[in-house]
């Protein structure tokens, strides 16, 4: 049906990035994913390591996700994703309620890393949180008017964006200028009332309506993201996967 192709956010494996990623990659493999997304730390230290085991598995370096501040790990993060064709470096921000300057700064930071992006051939996109879509989009707002749109994506967490108050597919549409690619993660109101999260289709984001916005949009990518999970990481994110294969992705 579609050629949007899916990645695995590493986070749900939490140390075993960094004790184990032999393993960890030929899970994310055996899951069926195309391409991984990983802090930093997990590619860094070892590039031709990870590289190696990138072409074993026959996987991607998609993104790279780090937090805003650092302008120097950050175009070391740009240039490791510039050597291994990686797309995006994606950016969480001020934890919390930020402050107005708090969110000036954090765009301040979004905009000098992205016109340095140009260089690497990657997109710096800014990832959602539910503090961010709370009180009437207050602090994404903030972020999106003080960035430049040429330079500064958004990376859509669906779950936080449900979590914050707001409808995720249309969140989507009023922003579908901004959007890079997209987190997607599920939970459901049982779940977001205890920041819980569950496998792709067992808790209340719409990924049909949502999947097909990134379709329309002509998106690449999108990166299935558990935060943690009382299972095994690979049974969940075998089980996320295979939902969207039933949906035809």
């Amino acid at each position: 049906m579609s050629r949007l192709k899916v990645a695995a956010q590493l986070i749900i494996w939490g140390d075993e990035t960094r004790t184990n990623l032999r393993g960890v990659l030929e899970e994310v493999r055996g899951a069926g994913y195309e391409g991984i997304e990983a802090s930093p730390e997990v590619v860094v230290g070892n590039p031709t390591m990870v590289r190696e085991l990138l072409r074993k598995n026959n996987l991607k370096l998609v993104a790279l996700h780090m937090g805003v501040g650092d302008l120097e790990k950050s175009e070391q993060a740009l240039k490791v994703l510039g050597d291994y064709g990686g797309e995006y470096l994606t950016f969480s921000g001020p934890g919390g309620r930020g402050t107005d300057a708090d969110y000036q700064n954090c765009a301040k930071f979004l905009n000098e890393i992205g016109r340095r992006s140009k260089e690497y051939g990657v997109r710096i996109c800014y990832h959602n949180h539910g503090h961010e879509i709370s009180e009437n989009q207050r602090g994404i707002r903030m972020i999106l008017e003080a960035t430049d749109p040429e330079v500064v994506g958004l990376c859509v967490d669906t779950y936080w964006v449900k979590f914050g108050g707001s409808d995720p597919l249309r969140f989507l549409e009023e922003n579908r200028s901004r959007v890079g690619y997209l987190h997607l993660k599920d939970g459901s109101e049982e779940d977001m009332k205890n920041r819980r999260f569950c496998e792709l289709g067992k808790g209340s984001i719409d990924f049909p309506a949502v999947l097909r916005f990134a379709v329309e949009e002509g998106l690449s990518w999108v990166v299935v993201e558990q935060d943690w999970t009382s299972g095994s990481p690979y049974s969940s994110m075998a089980e996320s996967r295979d939902y969207l294969r039933r949906l035809g992705y």
